[in-house]
C-alpha cells in the first residue's frame, strides 16, 4: 500500500463556503470548518468508503476558520470539538451535540488555528491579534499561557511531545517556546508568511509558507534540517505521520502533494483554486478541504477507492478544470512576449521584487532575495478565468487595472494589479504579503480597490464586505476615507467628499478649465455612510456594556435613524441616547455614535439639537491627547459638517475661538484621515466667516491656519488649509479688512517662505499641482 498512488475515495458535499480546517477522531469521524459559519461532523460508513453528516455545529457569527478535537481521557471523559472563528470566539461542543457548551472570548481578533497536543486536556490557539494561547478545560475562560513575540498575526501553533510549543506568523518567523513562555529560538528561513505546522518526532516539526516551500526544523537546536520544494504557489496546510516519513500538503496551486522521505512522490490535482487544509487520517487516507466548499478523501488502499465510474467522472472533471485554467492563463499572459532566463542575470532593485520569464513555454515568476543576492523561483503563474482586450500589462501579465498605491510619503507608489473577477480582500491581502506591509493597511487597500474598480465581490447579507482572512462585516468609521491612494491616470478617482474626479479640483465649484481655487464659497460635506453597519457595531458594543449604560436595541435604532434625512421621527429619544453613548460609554465603543453624529448634523432637526453647549465636553473628550484616533477624526468631521445647516453654522461661528484653541493645543495631527478632517473644518469655518464681517475672528482664524499649516503632511490637508487661508483673504470685501489680513500673512516670514516653496515645488503626491497653484494664487493676493 505504501507504494500505491492515492486516488479519490469520496467527496463530502454540504458546506456552502470554503472549507478552511479539518480535524478527526481516531474512529475516522471528520470535523470540517467552513466560511459558511458552520462546522460539520461526518461519520464514516462502509469501512470508510462513505461519510454522512450527523451534526451541523452552529453558533458562530462569522467564518469558522479553525477546528481541533479532544479525545476522551481520565480528566475529560467526553469527546470534544473546539472551533475558532473570525468572530473572535472559541466554542466548545460535545461530540453529538450541535450547540456549544462553552464560548470563550479571550482573543481580540480572528482565531485562525487550533491544535491539541498532550493528552492532558489542553489545546492551543493562535490569532490575528499577534498572540498564541494555551488553554485547559479546568478553567476554560482563562488561558494558562499567553505567548507574545511575533510582530504580525500568528497563523499557526503546535505542541511538541517534548513539551515545547511552536508558532508561525505572517512576520515570516517561526518561534520555539518553552512551556513557561520563554522564546528559545527564532527561526529564520521562510521568505513569506508561515501558514501551518506539522509535528514529526518528539522535537522536530515541519512548516509550510506562502514562499511555496516546506521546511524541516529541529526544535532543540533551531537548525533547518531540510527544505521541500515542489508547490508552485502558496502552501496553506501540512500534515504528517509521527515518523515524518509521509507528509501531505495543500496550497494555492490546485493540488494536494504527497511527500515521502522529503521527495514529492505524487501530486493530486483538484478542481478548486485553493486547498486550504489537509489531514492524514488514522488509516492513512488524506482528507482535503478546498475553496469550492468540498471535503475530498483520497486513499492509497484500492479497497477504499471510488468505483471505476466515479473515478472516470472525477478524472474528466479535473481535466476540464485544468484546461479551463490554462486557457485563462493564456488569455492573461502573452507568454511569447515574456523575457527568457537571461533576464535573471540582472540583479533586482529591491527585496521582494517580482519578475516573470518564459520557461519551457510557461510563465514562471521569480522574486529577488536581497539577502541571497539571487532570484528565487516562486513558481508557475496560474491565471484567473476570463480575458479582456482592454487589460493593462504589468510584469508581462494583463490585468483589468493596475493601480498606483501611495503608502508612504517620499517613497515611490507601489503597483497593485487587479482583475475584476478577484475578491478585493484577497487581492489586498496578497498585495500586503508581497510588499511586507502592515496588516493595518488591509481595509484601506481593499476599499480602495472596491471604490476604483468595477469589481463585484460577494457580499454578506448586510451588504457590507467580508474579509476572508480577518472576517467580519467591514464597517470602517466614516468609510470612504480621504487618504485613499491615487490610481493611475487611466482610472478616475472621485473625490470622496464631492464626487469630482482626480483630473480636476477636489473642491466642487472650482472652474473646470481654470486653476482658481479661492475664494471658496460652498461647504464641503463628509457624508458617505453605511447605516446598517453602524447599527450592527452599536449592537455589538451595547452587548458588552454590563451596567445601566446598556440601551434597548430599539433605542439604538432611533440613534441610527438620525442619519436618515427622510425620517419622520423627530422625537428626542435618539438624541438623548446619542449623548449617553458619547458621554458614558467607554471611548473605544464611541466611534459608531460619533459617526452617527457627524452624519446627523447634515440634517436640520439633528443639527439644531447636536450643535449646542452639550457638545463641548464630547468634543474635548474625543480630541484629547489620550483619545482614540478614530474618535478624534470623526469629531473633526462632525465639526466640519455642522456648518452645512443654519443652526450649526451659527454655533460654529459663535464658538470658533474655543474650537480653534483646541486645534492649536493638539499634541499631534495624527493620520492622513485626521489631517484632512481638521483641514476640512478649517475650510468650512473660513467660508462661514466670510458670511460675516468680523475681521477680528478672521484674523484669529488666519493666525491659527498659519500656525498649524506646517503640521500637515498629507497633500489634500495642505491643499484645503491653503484654500481656507486664501478664502479668508479673497472673500473679504471690505478693503481695509482685507489689508489687515494680508498684513498678517506678510508679517509671517515662515508662512511667506512656505508659500514660495510650495508654489515652485512639484510632488509625485500632487500630480495635478493644486498645492502649487493655490500657493501661487495666495502670493498674488498678498503682493
Amino acid at each position: 500500500m505504501d507504494s500505491a498512488d492515492y486516488k479519490l475515495n469520496c467527496t463530502l458535499v454540504g458546506h456552502t463556503g470554503d472549507v478552511r480546517a479539518i480535524a478527526f477522531f481516531e474512529d475516522g469521524t471528520l470535523v470540517s470548518a467552513s466560511r459558511d459559519k458552520t462546522a460539520r461532523v461526518w461519520r464514516p460508513s462502509r469501512d470508510g468508503r462513505e461519510y454522512t453528516t450527523t451534526e451541523i455545529l452552529k453558533g458562530h457569527k462569522n467564518f469558522v476558520s479553525s477546528v481541533c478535537v479532544l479525545h476522551p481521557s481520565p480528566k475529560n471523559p467526553r469527546s470534544l470539538i473546539i472551533t475558532g472563528s473570525n468572530d473572535k470566539r472559541i466554542r466548545i461542543y460535545v461530540l453529538g451535540d450541535d450547540s456549544p457548551t462553552q464560548t470563550i472570548t479571550a482573543h481580540e481578533d480572528t482565531v485562525c488555528n487550533l491544535r491539541t497536543g498532550h493528552e492532558d486536556g489542553t489545546y492551543l490557539s493562535s490569532s490575528w491579534d499577534l498572540s498564541a494561547k494555551l488553554w485547559g478545560l479546568d478553567n476554560p475562560e482563562e488561558p494558562r499561557l499567553i505567548l507574545h513575540g511575533h510582530s504580525l498575526s500568528v497563523w499557526c501553533v503546535a505542541d511538541l511531545k517534548s513539551g515545547l510549543i511552536v508558532t508561525g506568523s505572517a512576520d515570516k518567523l517561526v518561534i520555539v517556546w518553552s512551556r513557561d513562555g520563554t522564546a528559545l529560538h527564532k527561526l529564520e528561513g521562510h521568505t513569506d508568511c508561515v501558514r501551518d505546522i506539522a509535528v514529526v518526532k518528539d522535537d522536530e516539526f515541519l512548516t509550510c509558507a506562502n514562499d511555496t516551500t516546506v521546511r524541516h526544523w529541529s526544535a532543540l537546536s533551531g537548525e533547518c534540517l531540510g527544505t521541500y520544494c515542489g508547490h508552485e504557489n502558496f502552501v496553506y496546510a501540512i500534515s504528517a505521520l509521527p515518523s515524518g516519513a509521509m507528509v501531505a500538503t495543500g496550497g494555492e496551486d490546485r493540488s494536494v502533494r504527497v511527500w515521502k522521505n522529503g521527495e514529492n512522490c505524487q501530486t493530486i490535482v483538484v478542481p478548486a483554486t485553493s486547498v486550504w487544509c489537509v489531514k492524514i487520517l488514522s488509516n492513512g487516507d488524506i482528507a482535503a478541504g478546498s475553496s469550492d466548499g468540498h471535503v475530498r478523501v483520497f486513499s492509497a488502499d484500492p479497497d477504499r477507492h471510488a468505483s471505476p465510474e466515479v473515478l472516470e467522472s472525477w478524472e474528466k472533471i479535473v481535466a476540464e478544470d485544468q484546461a479551463q485554467s490554462k486557457l485563462a492563463l493564456n488569455d492573461q499572459i502573452k507568454i511569447n512576449e515574456l523575457p527568457d532566463a537571461a533576464a535573471l542575470t540582472v540583479p533586482g532593485k529591491k527585496d521582494g521584487q517580482t519578475l516573470m520569464i518564459k520557461e519551457e513555454g510557461k510563465g514562471v515568476a521569480y522574486s529577488w532575495s536581497a539577502s541571497q543576492q539571487t532570484w528565487v523561483r516562486i513558481g508557475e503563474v496560474i491565471g484567473a478565468a476570463g480575458g479582456n482586450s482592454s487589460k493593462t500589462t504589468y510584469n508581462g501579465v494583463e490585468y483589468d487595472y493596475v493601480f498606483s498605491v501611495d503608502i508612504q510619503d517620499g517613497v515611490p507608489p507601489l503597483k497593485l494589479p487587479y482583475n475584476k473577477t478577484e475578491d478585493p480582500w484577497q487581492a489586498a491581502q496578497k498585495f500586503i504579503h508581497q510588499h511586507g506591509l502592515s496588516q493595518m493597511f488591509l481595509d484601506q487597500v481593499a476599499n480602495f480597490i472596491v471604490k476604483n474598480s468595477d469589481s463585484t465581490p460577494a457580499l454578506q447579507p448586510s451588504s457590507s464586505y467580508a474579509d476572508p482572512f480577518t472576517g467580519g462585516s467591514r464597517y470602517i468609521p466614516g468609510s470612504g476615507l480621504p487618504n485613499t491612494p491615487q490610481p493611475t491616470a487611466s482610472v478616475p478617482n472621485p473625490d470622496p467628499f464631492t464626487g469630482i474626479t482626480a483630473s480636476s479640483s477636489s473642491l466642487p465649484d472650482a472652474p473646470p478649465s481654470a486653476s482658481v481655487y479661492i475664494p471658496h464659497r460652498s461647504y464641503l460635506k463628509l457624508e458617505q455612510a453605511n447605516a446598517a453597519a453602524i447599527l450592527d457595531k452599536l449592537k455589538e458594543f451595547n452587548s458588552k456594556i454590563v451596567n445601566t449604560d446598556k440601551l434597548p436595541e430599539e433605542t439604538l435604532q432611533t440613534v441610527v435613524n438620525l442619519i436618515n434625512k427622510d425620517s419622520s421621527d423627530e422625537s428626542t429619544e435618539g438624541i438623548t441616547a446619542l449623548w449617553k453613548i458619547l458621554g458614558d460609554w467607554p471611548p473605544e465603543f464611541s466611534f459608531p455614535a460619533l459617526d452617527v453624529a457627524r452624519l446627523a448634523v447634515l440634517h436640520p432637526y439633528s443639527n439644531r439639537h447636536i450643535c449646542s453647549e452639550t457638545l463641548f465636553p464630547i468634543v474635548h473628550r474625543h480630541t484629547s491627547s489620550e483619545a482614540v484616533a478614530a474618535n478624534q477624526m470623526l469629531t473633526f468631521r462632525l465639526l466640519a459638517n455642522m456648518f452645512t445647516q443654519e443652526a450649526g453654522e451659527q454655533f460654529g461661528l459663535n464658538y470658533s475661538d474655543d474650537f480653534l484653541n483646541l486645534l492649536v493645543n493638539l499634541a499631534s495631527f495624527g493620520s492622513k484621515n485626521n489631517q484632512v478632517a481638521i483641514s476640512t473644518y478649517i475650510l468650512n469655518l473660513s467660508i462661514a466667516l466670510n458670511k460675516r464681517d468680523d475681521v477680528q475672528r478672521k484674523i484669529r482664524a488666519l493666525s491659527v491656519i498659519m500656525t498649524i499649516l506646517p503640521k500637515f503632511k498629507e497633500i489634500e490637508a495642505i491643499f484645503r488649509a491653503l484654500v481656507a487661508l486664501g478664502t479668508l483673504i479673497a472673500g473679504t470685501s471690505h478693503s481695509n479688512n482685507q489689508r489687515q489680513l494680508i498684513h498678517a500673512v506678510k508679517s509671517s516670514d515662515s508662512t511667506v517662505n512656505s508659500l514660495q516653496t510650495m508654489a515652485q515645488s512639484k510632488s509625485m503626491h500632487d500630480p495635478h499641482g493644486k498645492v502649487a497653484k493655490c500657493s501661487t494664487e495666495i502670493l498674488a493676493l498678498i503682493v
